[in-house]
């Protein structure tokens, strides 16, 4: 789960779509199509998505040889989601969590009306928060009662190109030192619940 779909993703998605429609696609097929193509798209956002997944063992849990199915030939088995579900621009930029989509009421009512409804939808999903923005909202759900704690796993990175080399360390060898800016615990906890609840 990532806070929201950026301008590749949005493009990805139109994209597909259009090929989906002008092929003679239904609107299910065409809307599934455009979710399959761009979710978590380009790179490097979705090799280090990947990484991250494969790393903590997600695959083992699944039962795949490589997270890389998850989007491919077993998409079935994830629902890929952000906190806002559709792309967000302020300024003509990324949004990056300003203003706070808590406290902002259009998007709170999207956030509330859209990954809340998503939520109860899910009975039986575990969701991986990617970054600490998406983990500080969680935490602000959970307060709310609109998911409980036991369903959220937190920890991974946001997969942009922004933390390649936190990646990199994190889910290498940890060979030298601790890159600047980079805290592991948060990484390595949430690692741990997930293969302790998981794979154990």
């Amino acid at each position: 789960m990532g806070i929201t779909p950026g301008p590749t993703q949005m493009v990805n998605a139109n994209n597909e779509a259009r090929r989906a429609l002008m092929s003679g696609k239904s609107s299910q097929d065409t809307i599934r199509a455009a979710k399959d193509t761009a979710a978590f798209s380009g790179e490097p956002m979705r090799g280090n998505l990947i990484k991250q997944l494969n790393h903590w063992g997600v695959e083992r849990w699944l039962g795949l040889a490589d997270a890389a199915a998850m989007f491919s030939t077993d998409r079935q088995l994830v629902q890929i989601t952000s906190l806002l579900r559709y792309p967000v621009f302020v300024n003509d930029k990324d949004y990056r969590g300003a203003p706070d989509m808590i406290k902002n009421l259009l998007l709170k009512k999207h956030l509330l009306d859209y990954f809340a409804s998503e939520v109860t939808e899910l009975d039986n999903a575990v969701f991986l928060g990617l970054g600490p923005m998406v983990q500080d909202v969680l935490d602000r759900l959970i307060i709310r009662g609109v998911i409980e704690k036991d369903r959220i796993i937190g920890g991974m990175l946001h997969p942009s190109g922004n933390n390649n080399y936190r990646l990199s360390y994190l889910a290498g060898s940890r060979d030298g030192p601790i890159p600047h800016a980079t805290n592991p615990a948060p990484y390595d906890n949430g690692r741990r619940a997930f293969r302790d609840r998981f794979l154990l």
